[in-house]
Order: C-alpha cells, then sequence, then structure tokens
C-alpha cells in the first residue's frame, strides 16, 4: 500500500531539485511533522521514526518516490539492499540461497541503479542493468530511495524504475565525535553452522566546515540452498506414442526394451487404450544440497569540506569484496540417450492442449506425476562455483550555493569492478560403464582398466532385464523409489567409479565507468525556477569465458604435446582425427578411471544426505576439496590451460552524452495549489561492440576455435520528455499526475555474446559414443533496440499524522520494443567431432519484441496508531505498514495451455504487511510479503510455448529489540520463518519440475552508538 505512496513521490530525493544535486540532498521535511509551535523538534527513532520520514519525503515531492531508512534496513533481518528494498511496493526480488538477490520494479528488470544520486557500478551487475545487491552489506547505507517517475534532471533512469542508494556523510551526523559499531552471529536450520559473525563500525567526525567518516561491514555466511526435481538447464523434449517416435531409440518402447501395449497406430503407454498422447520427457532428475558461503567486506568513506560560505567540496569511496563459494553435493538420475523416454508413465493427465508430431499427427499433451523408469545413469555428483566479486566507486562533487538565485554542482564519478568465475566437477557413476565402452572397460597405456565390477547394468544395455525407478511426484516435492540393488550399493564406497571431471563455463568480468557531470539553476521567482545540465559518461565491459583443458597422452598422441582435452571422462575415447592417442589394441580412454576408494581420493569423499525422500545417504567428492578449481584438476591432470569460449566471450563499449532543461514550478489553479516539474532531456548513445566468431567445434568438448572478430559501431539518439505535478486538493490531500518517455539500454552481453553449442553424450551405439550437438545459446546480436516506453500514472494520497497515510495510484506502461527469451531452431550445427549429422536443436536467443502492455494499480497504507486519537491507548504503540500492488502484463503470446504469458519475472500480484510495536526501550516487528506466480522461461527445452513459471510464494520475517540505555542495544532477528521454498511447474501446475529449498535464518546480536 506504499505502492501507490511510492508513485507519488519519486523525484524529490535525488534530481527534483533544480541544482541537479543527489537524492539524499532533496528529502525535506514537511512542516507539520519537524516540531511542535514554539518549542524544541522532537526526534523520534526506530520503525516509527522511520516511517514518518518516508511520510514526510512522499508528502513534499513533486514527483513519484518511496524511500527506506537505516533505521527501517536496521530493524528486519536485512542481509542485502534487496531484502530492504521488498518492502516497498511495487519492488519484486529474487533470491539467491535465501537473500534478496536482483529485483525488479512494476515487473520489469531494466532497473538503472544510482548512488548518491549518480550512476553506480556492482559487481555483480558489470555486464546488465538489472541490480544485483547481493554482495552490499546493508549497513553502509543511509537509505535508499525508489523513483518511479522520472524527470528531466534524471539522466540516467530506468523503464519503470530507479533506485537511488544513499550513503552517509559527516555532515550528515551530530557535530563532534560519532561512534557505532555492532556485532552479531546467525544459524541457519539446515546448514547448522554454530556460528556466522557479522561485525560493522562507523567513525565520523566533523566541526562547522570540515568533516570525515570511515564505516565498514564484514560478514562470513554460510546458507542453504538446496534443490531437487527434474536438472532444469538440461531441458525436455515432447515424445509421442505414435509408431515412428515410440519405438526409436529415443522413444518409449525400442525394439531392445519394448513397454506398453502395442495398439492401432503405435504403443499406448499410459494404459489408455490408444496411440494418440504425448508427454514432457525431461533429460533427468536430480536432488542435492549446496551450502554457499559467502565472505562479505564494504568499505565507505567520505569526507567534506565547507571551504567558505558559497563552496562545499564532498569527496566519497565505497568499496566492495565478496567471495562465495557455493559448494554442492548430491545425484544425478539421467537418461542415457538424450533426452529419450526411458520411463513410461504410472500417472498423468490429458490437459486438452494438442501438438504436431514429426509423422504429421495430432497428440494430446499430457501431464505426468508418476514415472515408472527403466534405470540409466545414476551419478553421485560434486561441483563447486567460486565467484570473487570486487568494486570501487568514487565521487568528486563542488557545490556552489551563496544563497542567491543561482546555484550549481560540477561533479566527477569513477567506477571499477570485477567478478571472477571459477568452476570445478567431478561425477561418481554406480553403473558398470558398458554404455561407455565396450565392455565396460577402459584402455590405457599401463593396461586396461574395469571401470566398476559391482555396477549395474543400464536400460540400453540391460534392456529387459533393467532395474526398476520409480520418481512420484504427485506431492510438492518428489520421491524416489530405488532398486535395492542400487540402495545397496550406495553405502559402500567401493562401488563408486570415477567419470567425470571438468572444469568449465569459466569467466572474467571487468567494467568501468568515467562520468562528467554539471547542473545549474537559476531561481527567477519564488514560484519558478529553470535548470539545466549535461552529462558525459563512458563505460566499457569486457567478459572471457573460458574452460581448462589438460594435454593428455604426451609423447603418446597424434601431437606430441598431447591433446588438449576439457571432458577427462571414461565415456571420452582419443579418436578424433584433429589429434587422437592409442595404440594396436585401440584408443586410449580419456579419464583415467579408478574407484572411490582410491588414495588419489578417498580423503576427499565423504557421506552426504542429498535431502531428497527415498534416497539415503551417499558418497560425494567434498566439493570444499575443488574450492581452487586449477589446483585441483592439475593434481590430477596436470598442465591444464584456459581455452577461449569465443561465443560468449565479447567487449563492449558505450559513451553517452546527455543534457536537459526543466522547470520546477508553483501555483494555483482556479484557487488549487499545485506544483511540480516539466522538463526534457536528450541522449545520444554510442555503442562500440566486439564480438568473437564462432569457429570449428573442437574435439574433447573444448568450445569451438576462435575464427576473428567482428566490430559494429551504433549511435542512436533519443529525446525524452518528462512530467510531474502535484495539487493540494485539501490540507491533507493531494492527487499526482506524471507522464514521460523512457529509454534504457540492453546487459551488455545482450549486443555482445555469440554462438555457444552444447553438446552431450550419445550411446545409442553402446561403445562407441558421440557428443552430439544438444542446442545452446547465442546470447548476442548488436542490432538489438533498447528498452523504450511511455508512462502515465497518477495517484491520490491521504495523510493522517507524521506517520500515518492512506493512497492509492495507477500506472500504465506501453513498452515500444523490448527483449524476451526467445528459441530458434538449427539443423546446421555440426556435433563435437566435426560432422554435421542434421540435428534438430533449439538455439536460446534474446530477440526483439514487437512491443506490450504493463499496468496496474497500487495502495497503501502507513498507520501510526499513535497518530489516530480514536485508538484505544493499549494499541498506541502499534503500527501498520501495508501495500498491495496489481500489476497484470502481456508479452502477446500464448503457452501451451491457451493462457496469456506476461512479461517474464513479473508478478500479477504483490502484498506486504508490517505490523510493528514501539514503546521507549521494546521494539518489534513482523513482516508478511506474498508474490503471485512468475513467468521464468518462454520455450523451455526449445517446446513452443512450454513456459516455465514459479508458484506463489509468501515470507514470514521477524525482529525484536531492546534499548538496555540510550546507547546499547540488544536485538534478535529470524527470516524466512515458515520454510518457504521456490516450487517451479512446466505451464501446468500438476506438470511440476524443480524446487529451490531455503532455511530459516536466526540473528542475535548488539549495536552500541556514542
Amino acid at each position: 500500500m506504499n505502492r501507490a505512496v511510492l508513485l507519488a513521490a519519486t523525484s524529490l530525493a535525488t534530481f527534483g531539485m533544480a541544482s541537479g544535486a543527489s537524492a539524499q540532498d532533496a528529502t525535506a521535511t514537511p512542516a507539520d511533522s519537524a516540531a511542535p509551535a514554539g518549542g524544541d523538534e522532537i526526534v523520534i527513532t526506530g520503525i516509527r521514526g522511520s516511517q514518518e520520514r518516508a511520510v514526510a519525503i512522499k508528502r513534499e515531492a513533486t514527483s513519484v518516490v518511496d524511500s527506506i531508512s537505516a533505521e527501517d534496513i536496521g530493524k528486519l533481518p536485512d542481509v542485502t539492499i534487496s531484502d530492504s528494498l521488498q518492502r516497498i511496493p511495487g519492488v519484486q526480488i529474487l533470491r539467491s540461497a535465501g537473500e534478496g538477490s536482483t529485483i525488479n520494479i512494476r515487473g520489469l528488470p531494466q532497473v538503472v541503479t544510482l548512488m548518491n544520486g549518480e550512476t553506480y557500478l556492482g559487481a555483480q551487475s558489470i555486464t546488465s542493468v538489472q541490480p544485483n545487491f547481493n554482495d552490499i552489506p546493508s549497513q553502509l547505507f543511509a537509505g535508499a530511495d525508489v523513483i518511479k517517475s522520472t524527470t528531466g534532471s534524471l539522466l540516467n533512469s530506468g523503464i519503470t524504475g530507479t533506485v537511488n542508494l544513499r550513503t552517509r556523510r559527516p555532515f550528515d551526523l551530530k557535530e563532534g565525535l560519532t561512534l557505532a559499531a555492532a556485532a552479531e552471529g546467525a544459524y541457519g536450520d539446515k546448514t547448522k553452522h554454530k556460528f556466522d559473525p557479522n561485525f560493522n563500525g562507523l567513525i565520523s567526525w566533523h566541526n562547522d566546515r570540515f568533516g570525515f567518516m570511515v564505516s565498514a561491514a564484514y560478514s562470513d555466511v554460510r546458507l542453504s540452498n538446496s534443490h531437487n526435481g527434474i536438472q532444469e538447464g538440461y531441458g525436455a523434449a515432447l515424445h509421442n506414442e505414435g509408431t515412428a517416435d515410440a519405438t526409436s531409440n529415443g522413444g518409449f518402447s525400442p525394439s531392445f526394451r519394448p513397454r506398453g501395449t502395442a495398439v492401432a497406430g503405435g504403443v499406448d503407454v499410459n494404459g489408455d487404450g490408444d496411440s494418440n498422447d504425448a508427454f514432457i520427457v525431461p533429460q533427468g532428475f536430480t536432488g542435492w544440497n549446496k551450502i554457499n558461503q559467502r565472505q562479505r567486506l564494504g568499505i565507505n568513506g567520505s569526507a567534506q569540506w565547507m571551504i567558505n560560505d558559497a563552496l562545499t567540496l564532498t569527496g566519497d569511496a565505497f568499496f566492495t569484496k565478496q567471495t562465495e563459494h557455493d559448494r554442492t553435493a548430491g545425484f544425478q538420475m539421467q537418461d542415457v540417450n538424450w533426452q529419450a523416454a526411458e520411463f513410461v508413465p504410472g500417472a498423468s493427465r490429458d490437459t486438452g492442449a494438442t501438438y504436431v508430431g514429426g509423422d504429421g499427427r495430432t497428440y494430446n499433451i499430457n501431464t505426468t506425476q508418476v514415472y515408472n523408469y527403466d534405470l540409466g545413469n545414476f551419478d553421485s555428483y560434486a561441483q563447486t562455483d567460486r565467484y570473487r566479486s570486487q568494486s570501487q566507486n568514487y565521487n568528486l562533487e563542488l557545490k556552489f550555493d551563496n544563497g542567491g538565485p543561482f546555484k550549481a554542482t560540477l561533479r566527477g564519478v569513477y567506477g571499477k569492478a570485477h567478478q571472477y568465475y571459477d568452476q570445478s566437477y567431478l561425477q561418481f557413476s554406480l553403473s558398470d560403464g558398458q554404455q561407455w565402452q565396450p565392455g565396460g572397460v577402459g584402455h590405457y597405456p599401463t593396461g586396461d582398466r574395469v571401470f566398476n565390477a559391482n555396477g549395474y547394468t543400464v536400460n540400453t544395455i540391460a534392456g529387459l532385464n533393467s532395474l526398476p525407478a520409480v520418481v512420484d511426484f504427485t506431492g510438492n516435492k518428489p520421491v524416489f523409489t530405488l532398486p535395492s540393488q542400487l540402495l545397496d550399493s550406495l553405502g559402500d564406497m567401493s562401488n563408486y567409479a570415477l567419470k567425470t571431471m571438468s572444469s568449465e563455463g569459466n569467466y572474467r568480468k571487468n567494467g568501468d565507468m568515467k562520468v562528467l557531470r554539471a547542473d545549474g539553476s537559476y531561481e527567477a521567482s519564488p514560484d519558478l525556477t529553470i535548470s539545466f545540465g549535461g552529462r558525459y559518461s563512458e563505460r566499457s565491459v569486457s567478459d572471457y569465458e573460458f574452460d581448462r583443458a589438460a594435454p593428455l597422452y604426451a609423447g603418446q598422441a597424434s601431437d606430441p604435446n598431447g591433446c588438449l582435452v576439457k571432458w577427462k571422462a571414461f565415456d571420452v575415447p582419443m579418436s578424433n582425427s584433429s589429434c587422437s592417442a592409442g595404440d594396436a589394441s585401440g584408443y586410449y580412454t580419456a579419464g583415467l578411471t579408478r574407484l572411490a576408494t582410491d588414495p588419489t581420493l578417498a580423503s576427499m569423499v565423504k557421506l552426504f544426505n542429498p535431502g531428497v525422500a527415498g534416497v539415503p545417504n551417499m558418497y560425494v567428492l567434498d566439493p570444499k576439496a575443488m574450492d581452487n578449481a586449477l589446483a585441483f584438476q592439475n593434481s590430477f591432470y596436470p598442465g591444464n590451460v584456459e581455452v577461449m569460449n569465443p561465443g560468449s566471450s565479447y567487449k563492449v563499449g558505450v559513451k553517452q552524452i546527455s543534457g536537459y532543461v526543466q522547470t520546477d514550478f508553483h501555483g494555483d489553479l482556479f484557487g488549487l495549489p499545485f506544483s511540480g516539474n516539466a522538463g526534457v532531456k536528450v541522449i545520444n548513445t554510442k555503442l562500440d561492440i566486439t564480438q568473437y566468431v564462432t569457429g570449428d567445434p573442437q574435439p574433447y568438448g573444448m568450445a569451438n576455435t576462435l575464427a576473428g572478430s567482428v566490430n559494429t559501431k551504433r549511435s542512436f539518439t533519443d529525446i525524452l520528455p518528462a512530467f510531474n505535478v502535484a495539487f493540494d486538493l485539501a490540507q491533507n490531500l493531494k492527487l499526482r499526475v506524471a507522464m514521460s518517455r523512457t529509454m534504457t539500454l540492453l546487459d551488455l552481453n545482450q549486443w555482445g555474446g555469440g554462438l555457444t553449442p552444447n553438446y552431450a553424450i550419445d550411446t545409442s551405439i553402446p561403445g562407441t559414443p558421440v557428443f552430439r550437438v544438444t542446442g545452446g545459446s547465442q546470447s548476442g546480436n548488436p542490432q538489438l533496440d533498447p528498452w523504450r516506453a511511455t508512462n502515465v500514472e497518477g495517484s491520490l494520497e491521504y495523510y493522517l499524522g507524521r506517520g500515518s497515510l492512506l493512497s492509492v495510484g495507477a500506472f500504465h506502461i506501453s513498452v515500444d520494443s523490448f527483449i524476451q527469451s526467445g528459441n530458434v531452431i538449427r539443423t546446421d550445427l555440426p556435433d563435437n567431432d566435426g560432422v554435421v549429422r542434421g540435428r534438430t536443436v533449439s538455439i536460446s536467443t534474446p530477440v526483439q519484441g514487437t512491443g506490450g502492455t504493463l499496468q496496474g494499480v497500487e495502495a497503501g497504507a502507513k498507520l501510526s496508531f499513535l497518530d489516530l486519537s480514536f485508538m484505544p491507548d493499549f494499541l498506541r504503540n502499534f503500527g501498520i505498514d501495508s501495500n498491495f500492488t496489481y500489476s497484470p502484463s502481456d508479452t502477446g503470446k500464448k503457452d501451451l495451455s491457451g493462457s496469456t504469458i506476461p512479461f517474464q519475472d513479473n508478478s500479477k500480484i504483490q502484498t506486504n504487511l508490517a505490523l510493528f510495536y514501539q514503546d521507549s526501550h521494546f521494539q518489534a516487528r513482523v513482516a508478511w510479503n506474498y508474490r503471485s506466480e512468475r513467468a521464468v522461461q518462454s520455450d523451455f527445452g526449445g517446446i513452443s510455448g512450454l513456459e516455465l513459471y514459479q508458484a506463489p510464494t509468501n515470507y514470514i520475517d521477524a525482529s525484536v529489540s531492546y534499548d538496555i540505555t540510550p546507547n546499547v542495544t540488544i536485538y534478535g532477528q529470524g527470516s524466512n520463518l515458515t520454510g518457504e521454498y521456490e516450487k517451479y511447474y512446466l505451464t501446468w501446475k500438476d506438470q511440476k519440475a524443480y524446487n529451490n529449498v531455503f532455511e530459516r535464518r536466526f540473528t542475535v546480536g548488539a549495536r552500541v552508538k556514542f
């Protein structure tokens, strides 16, 4: 309900001032809420104080803005800024391991981030527009503003909104010395680590001319982020009961493993007596526990010097560093042949939707709830992802204000950031390996090795003697029924054989930016101010992506230096003509297999519980052993080198020259007071895009060769008017109207990225595997246009007191051009051995949308019961902060069920409700956040209209604190108290996809301030 409030207050905080100053300079306090007549100012602190400030900001604004203050940020378990911003109406967040990460405003991710009124470069969003505040400690900020209706002076704004982060500065604090510190420990009910430390502190001093301030925050947390369901990264296929599909090697009833009942036209596999049905077939199911360890450090420094009564110089420095290890341990149960129908449905439902198969027949699409498998691959799986992120942002700002009609600001900003990602994984298999090498025997210079003498035989070899396995997804989480032979094997380490190890998808992202800006304003009269300014900015980004490959069989291969191999795996024969290794007995096997009990592995293999019903404790490589991916890979296969992935690597440079003219005005119309601003900004954008050309395939899993580069230069100019006006209908009643044109740049990879094919093993001919092309991604197109839209909104606000407000608003956003995820079908891509076999594959790529609309209604209620005279005394310490947003959207496309597909990541309904209590010592707050379903991915697995959705979520957080003295506070916090988790499905709610399971988190701590 704060949402409509948000609509009406935006431009005030940063750019509503004619001087073009930062957001924190523009937050005024209404006269009726500042001080009682004839007395000293009364300062209200805590939750109630922060709510009063938010109401004051909205009331005085001439555009639509909503804010949170430091008191708000500290009073709920808000580890990141995203967690705090979700309490603002219309702000939707995604969670990473339970913590807030990326945000949307009014359903769209094209949200620009500012710091103190100018561009901020974060390490989590080097190449993207959408903010990700995962690495930014919330304790370093005085507050944040969400700006929804742009102004002429806001030269860098988002399509639907802009986030302005406000850091602390010395002149914001009391004169003299200020000291503050806090220490806390956190605990998760799944990670169960004893103590996750979090420390922060601040020191500040200033007199009437000069001041400095330094604050810092450090934390080391371990977060649980489990997963169960289909392996979403591997997609799905549609298979039908017609003869051609059902009896093929990838069908439900191949000749070596017939299933179902023969009927006219095909095979009945679901028992309804006909062959007219089709089913969604995932590549596999998986379950794992992931522990995300995040070590964060943030430092904020600021100095201010009042040179004289007219000039003030401000310098700011903001530094963040985060090292994150995501350690995954679990299992993969996958089809032996890529996306083959290696099950028959035990429970299914006809959806009423149809599709036309390759044989020209029309089939009824069914959802599946119970999968009766002939067991294929069952692997123990470990993976470690390491992210090293760092950002630096510097600001130098000179303000001129001598009390006269002319004011000016000159400002320079520099930012630099990088994020480095390293990955390593290892698989053990419990099978006998016959699907990969003849007889399950690997061939090596030192002699042949049996892969796994105690292993089971997979379905493509065992045929009708395959082991049965069942995945029951009738409930919210899958339940596995595994064969007894496999269950007996899981508890014995000697039944696990090393299959694959690799390090792939690594990257080095670097970015920097430079901004020079000048603003001026002239107060022509008490009712009219003219402001103007110009801005020049440069931003450059490079993304270098690579896999690691080791030289195998040096001195024994066709290349004396050895053959470079990414997939050091038992299923990879060294048989490629470009580089091979072998002897008279045959080609060597790339991966040197060994049992998990081998001395080179045994100390690193541990029992883990994957957290999935029906799957017991099993042996998995401890993912912590792979924290240093390069060292781990070299310890088994020395000499790993970086092999560039040209399709994912690129460089983009952006230069913008922009300027604006704006008038801020006051007046009355037929006795009705009003205030507002009207302006226009002109932005010229120049793009310099370097894409790398993908050449011929390389063997053994390596990326295609680099075949050169293509440079594209583009330029476009946008003229963007903006208008905001607020009418005082009565003393406590405001009507706001805003209209604007907006433009936002794309994520830079959407211009720069190239084609990256994906490959997977095909063992349809046992013993002679082929790594077939299965799809891929083409992440960039330099001819795509930026996001452009026309925004119109209005709101009505009724102020009941210093901390109380009722509001309702509506907005309409007409998007002229937008980018959405799409798919194109290719049949010309070669397999990894370089042979084009005419496979039909789906390539995901950004496509230019023709336009769409997003509209909605926002309502809010901020009620401090102390303001309401009719409240009984026992309720006067309570209050409410609530909002509701209704924002339906339409991409113009339909999913397979015939339903309209909304904008991705947009929830039609979002609700926040917080109840608080505050007296002279004790504070408590309980907050609830609800999001309705959201669209996640279009054309899942390349199946047109198969949309991946996330089901609605409900999160409840709470906090309590007690002021022992005015300077010492103890507190406790809890997040995700109900143990909510994310549930995903494919178009129909009973076609379950997977779950992301987070944990409850609890924190206790103490704060001191002097």
